[in-house]
């Protein structure tokens, strides 16, 4: 499922967080989204109430953002 949602705070974190499993260390990457920036993402996990998962398909890293830091657009 993809969506494009829209940053609505600033939003940064590491790559391997959203990565469930051991390989994860490998990709410790920071990443940083500024509010109003715009993605078309890949849907993997949204039922969580705090932490959502999306792979930015611009970039392909997969990410981990807070409900509450975007809304979706379509």
């Amino acid at each position: 499922m993809n969506w494009k949602i829209e940053i609505t705070e600033p939003h940064s974190g590491e790559l391997g967080e959203a990565v469930k499993h051991e390989d994860h260390a490998l990709a410790m990457e920071e990443y940083s989204y500024e509010s109003g920036h715009q993605l078309d993402v890949f849907v993997h996990d949204v039922s969580d109430p705090h932490w959502h998962i999306f792979t930015d398909l611009d970039s392909g890293h997969r990410v981990k953002i807070p409900a509450q830091k975007y809304r979706r657009m379509a």
